[in-house]
């Protein structure tokens, strides 16, 4: 059987701390990420879809195997390193904190002993910190719950994004003079109702835009969308295609009008924002 590496855990948001561990796994033969897909739960939303995952790993030039938690959620240490041999992985690597088996009693100690009993290589990495703190999925969805898009991007290395299906609007924004795409994302966003810097992106291209998430209660919206408009460009460069946003900046939050001039008033100064803090820097 052909030798293969593999590095281990749910992969749910590819932040930097994963990053690394996908770093070190290519240095070792037919790397990919072995991802245990746990069942999705209401009150902890999933940072990205499947879909968007499998993107992610894409473009990160790696391949994400998919195991369901349920198919060895009753594997003991011991049975979960014999699964690991029976599917041909020669080297795997993990983080220093990773624990594995049922009941987690397995930790790294365990699975370097049991490694040598299977002739596979475990390669041990340190978690990575910031500021003294472990990089994590959670942390990351503490600040993008608060709006503090600027560090959870930091932390992940790249955008926030989502995908989502468009559909149909009333035309509001165009009678505003600011015309949207108005898309139903694929997933639960994570994110306090309001305005946003964000990039759309498709077909090759990334236009900067005026993005709008929430229930808009000035109109009575009661559904959560989310409403992107495109600056400086052509509306009709994004209208047919299935964009991917990113997330760039929290602007304000959203608020209800006492009339439709005073929310296009507000919008003018939104777009202004928008504009004048393109050029500016970065979280660090």
């Amino acid at each position: 059987m052909q030798e293969k590496s593999c590095t281990i855990g749910k992969f749910e948001s590819f932040h930097k701390g994963h990053q690394k561990l996908i770093q070190e796994v290519k240095k070792f033969k037919n790397p990919e990420i072995l991802s245990i897909l746990f069942p999705e739960s209401g009150d902890n939303p999933s940072l990205f879809t499947l879909e968007e995952r499998k993107t992610i790993a894409t473009r990160f030039k790696i391949k994400l195997s998919l195991v369901p938690f349920n198919k060895i959620k009753n594997l003991s240490a011991q049975e979960f390193f014999q699964f690991l041999k029976k599917n041909g992985y020669t080297t795997i690597v993990v983080g220093s904190d990773w624990r594995f088996g049922k009941g987690r009693e397995g930790d790294v100690e365990k699975a370097k002993k049991l490694g040598e009993i299977y002739k596979i290589k475990v390669v041990e990495v340190k978690p990575l910190k910031h500021n003294g703190r472990k990089i994590s999925t959670s942390w990351i969805k503490e600040l993008l719950n608060r709006g503090d898009i600027e560090k959870a991007n930091f932390l992940l290395g790249f955008p926030f994004f989502t995908t989502g299906n468009k559909v149909k609007g009333k035309g509001l924004g165009k009678k505003l003079g600011f015309p949207t795409i108005n898309i139903k994302p694929a997933k639960k966003l994570l994110l306090p109702y309001g305005v946003y810097k964000v990039y759309a992106k498709a077909n090759g291209k990334k236009l900067l835009g005026a993005a709008n998430f929430g229930v808009r209660p000035t109109v009575d919206g009661k559904e959560e969308l989310l409403e992107v408009h495109i600056l400086n460009r052509n509306f009709k460069d994004l209208k047919y295609e299935k964009p991917e946003i990113e997330f760039l900046k929290f602007i304000r939050k959203e608020k209800k009008f006492n009339s439709i001039e005073e929310l296009q008033k507000q919008i003018k100064l939104d777009v202004k924002t928008i504009l004048l803090n393109e050029n500016g820097g970065s979280f660090e």
